[in-house]
């Protein structure tokens, strides 16, 4: 059971959330809150969605905006044909999709 109001939490969940804080992003990929401030800046991370007031990273799509990163268009070419028309990756690497 979570304890109220002290910010303890008791109870262990059997997976980790999906909508992280940029301390548990900072814990999920092993370095520092001011690391997570700084990559953001940089475009090296995505930024947080808003929910309510509380900032939070969807980690799924952190780890495929990593992902399209490293991969590079250069590493895409042996991929499969259809990923050069994804239009999540192109989003992310802050291309256009075009339709048709």
């Amino acid at each position: 059971m979570a304890a109220v109001g002290d910010g303890l939490r008791e109870e262990r969940w059997s997976y980790p959330p999906d909508y992280v804080s940029a301390e548990t992003l900072a814990y999920r990929l092993d370095c520092s809150r001011s690391t997570i401030d700084a990559y953001v800046r940089l475009g090296l991370l995505p930024k947080p969605e808003s929910i309510g007031n509380l900032q939070r990273w969807d980690f799924g799509q952190v780890k495929a905006f990593i992902k399209a990163q490293n991969a590079g268009p250069m590493s895409r070419k042996n991929g499969s044909a259809s990923e050069e028309d994804d239009a999540f990756l192109k989003g992310l690497e802050g291309g256009s999709a075009k339709n048709g």
